[in-house]
């Protein structure tokens, strides 16, 4: 069974807002070089970006995540960049807020998610809480499984026709159970 759900769903004027807090030993700045350093996404998150670190800048795709290849998605755009504080930008029609928070023990990271098909929350919310653990891996020296590559995650159940791995498919049913959404309402992952 997966770890406890930690991801929160709330409304804002309509629109659906994922909300997750994760506490980091390490430092404001290191976190925001992970978050933002093109070789570091490649190890924790699953649509790797070069930003052009300004507000209003572009964020550019880039090929090669764990799923080998580029998102069909448009360029994004950085709508907030205040290093090493906050960076939020388009994500497709989605626009996702980082930010790091000083704390005693390293930082506080607040991601958000928000967008407007409440029906993939569960997904949504499954897939960065798994980002978020590899994260929080890859910061503590370990290797993670968004390490690995997409063949290695495939073997493992990890194809379209099944959602995802095995640890993904359970937190999407407790993230289904946890938001209210009935399975069959659920918005399926892309390429499903």
């Amino acid at each position: 069974m997966p770890q406890a759900a930690d991801a929160i769903l709330q409304d804002d004027e309509g629109r659906a807002v994922l909300r997750f807090e994760r506490l980091f030993h390490h430092s404001p700045e290191r976190v925001w070089r992970a978050l933002t350093d093109d070789d570091e996404q490649f190890l924790w998150h699953p649509t790797p970006a070069s930003f052009e670190l300004v507000a209003g800048g572009a964020v550019s795709w880039l090929p090669g995540g764990y799923s080998h290849h580029v998102p069909e998605m448009a360029p994004g755009e950085v709508i907030e960049y205040d290093p090493p504080r906050a960076l939020a930008h388009t994500w497709g029609d989605d626009r996702l807020r980082w930010e790091l928070r000083p704390h005693d023990e390293g930082c506080l990271l607040v991601l958000t998610q928000t967008f407007d098909d409440r029906f993939k929350a569960a997904r949504d919310a499954a897939g960065w809480h798994l980002c978020l653990d590899a994260l929080s891996a890859e910061l503590d020296g370990g290797a993670t499984d968004l390490g690995r590559t997409f063949e290695q995650r495939r073997d493992r159940g990890a194809t379209p026709e099944g959602g995802g791995p095995p640890e993904w498919r359970d937190l999407n049913s407790a993230y289904e159970e946890r938001f209210g959404i009935p399975p069959d309402k659920a918005t399926p992952p892309p390429g499903r």
